[in-house]
């Protein structure tokens, strides 16, 4: 978990061009500690879907989940495990 969350960091740095470190972002309250905004987020899930290799599903797309990277990475974790497992 804490590597996805690394990488969300990350991804969450180059896809805004932020000027901080991965480090300093928080695992919570990301939206009002970042100053995100609709278009922000929406580039930002671009870039997870593409670094992961995941799709985030419409259904899913809550602000909950942009403003919390403890469950962002436990929804892309969910996400690339059911993608690699095989359909029966």
């Amino acid at each position: 978990m804490e590597e996805t969350k690394a990488r969300l960091r990350k991804v969450l740095v180059d896809s805004l061009e932020l000027s901080i470190e991965p480090s300093d972002i928080p695992d919570h309250g990301l939206v009002q500690a970042l100053g995100l905004d609709s278009i922000n987020t929406i580039e930002f899930l671009i870039w997870v879907e593409s670094e992961f290799g995941v799709e985030i599903a419409d259904e899913d797309l809550s602000i909950k989940l942009i403003d919390d990277l403890d469950l962002l990475a436990a929804y892309v974790k969910d996400r690339m495990d059911r993608s690699s497992t095989p359909a029966t």
